[in-house]
């Protein structure tokens, strides 16, 4: 891969990876004051408000081109799996006590990554990518602990919710990847936009709740939604281009340090001992997946 290539690739990861730490402050502020339906409505709006502004700020944009019948699919596809993705990992931040547990949660998503790699690619695992994915499914283990839980209170809780929102975004992820060469990633983040905001005015619609929402809280959406589905989306799909989605992954694992650090300073919290302790070992997953692809050649 030519450095240039390399270094872009890098900062597309690197910019995802700051911008998508304020997501996790912001979107937390807003959505306890705000329902999720409603929070949806006006962060996907803004979102789309943001890249379009970017897509068609040259004039080669601004014209409508064709897409191809196999392209639509692939957004009509990818825009279902956000639907999944997208709303459990809103629902799991509007639940939990810290932004940071599901920030340190959403790292399963580099496991299913690999998992899909494995099951699509028919590839193996190294043996320290098998370590990388014991500890991470161990640190998630560990941060979803409560004593006294049931199955029920866990799927419905912060961890349950961003189990599923990982496993599905792990399939966009790679299902992105496959194409991204065909559908450019100011593409995708609005097709990502447009899905979400639909789904958002249905549920709104469906469940009763008003428009109108405290001015606080549309100044934190207002804030988050330009870092968020604009900056973040922008950053982890232009990232792909450049680089392998795991040398991305290695990058984006370490936002949950970010978002420690903000929700301590935004929220005054800061996580529970063990929930660090966990924390970290979701952090070092990836980063052993990562190494192992390095150091260990595959069958």
């Amino acid at each position: 891969m030519p450095i240039k290539s390399s270094i872009k690739g890098y900062g597309f990861a690197l910019l995802a990876t700051i911008a998508g730490s304020t997501v996790y402050i912001f979107s937390k502020a807003a959505l306890e004051e705000v329902s999720l339906p409603q929070f949806g409505v006006y962060w996907f709006s803004m979102a789309i408000v943001w890249n379009s502004l970017f897509t068609f700020r040259k004039a080669e944009n601004r014209q409508i081109k064709a897409i191809g019948r196999s392209s639509l699919k692939i957004l009509l596809l990818i825009g279902c799996i956000e639907i999944v993705a997208t709303g459990t990992f809103y629902a799991s931040i509007a639940v939990s006590s810290n932004p940071a547990i599901p920030s340190f949660l959403r790292n399963m998503e580099y496991i299913f990554v690999t998992l899909l790699g494995v099951i699509l690619l028919k590839e193996r695992f190294t043996s320290i990518e098998v370590i990388g994915v014991v500890l991470t499914f161990s640190g998630a283990m560990v941060i979803s602990y409560q004593k006294g839980a049931t199955l029920e209170s866990f799927l419905t809780g912060s961890s349950g919710l961003m189990l599923v929102s990982t496993i599905f975004y792990g399939a966009r992820t790679i299902t992105a990847k496959n194409h991204i060469h065909a559908i450019t990633p100011s593409m995708l983040a609005l097709n990502r936009a447009f899905f979400l905001l639909m789904f958002a005015i249905l549920m709104m619609l469906i469940l009763g709740y008003r428009i109108a929402i405290p001015s606080r809280a549309l100044i934190n959406i207002a804030i988050g939604s330009f870092f968020g589905p604009f900056l973040t989306s922008l950053g982890q799909y232009s990232a792909l281009k450049y680089l392998e989605a795991s040398r991305s992954a290695i990058i984006q694992s370490t936002t949950a340090l970010f978002v420690l650090l903000g929700a301590y300073l935004y929220f005054g919290k800061f996580p529970l001992g063990y929930q660090v302790a966990g924390g970290i070992l979701t952090i070092a997953g990836p980063l052993m997946l990562v190494l192992g692809k390095k150091v260990s050649p595959r069958p």
